[in-house]
């Protein structure tokens, strides 16, 4: 996967998790202490963000920050899906 493509899914997720907790951009700025712009472009999984601000964001939304491995098929499961 590209890293365009997992900043995209980072941040939808971080919308996702905002509009469930029922906080606003603006809100969420106000409880991490980062101006509303920053919000909208981690959350548009655009620019270059620290990590510390991810970490701040994820505080602020009582979550955590997790990394998993991709889950790839094996040569078995691919010649199952190939029909091979």
């Amino acid at each position: 996967m590209d890293t365009d493509t997992l900043m995209r899914d980072l941040g939808q997720q971080l919308r996702l998790l905002r509009k469930r907790r029922g906080l606003t951009q603006a809100a969420l700025a106000t409880r991490t202490g980062m101006p509303r712009p920053k919000i909208v472009q981690m959350e548009q999984g655009r620019g270059s963000i620290a990590f510390e601000s991810y970490a701040r964001l994820a505080a602020a939304l009582d979550a955590t920050l997790k990394v998993d491995v991709a889950q790839r098929p094996t040569l078995e499961e691919l010649g199952d899906i190939y029909g091979e």
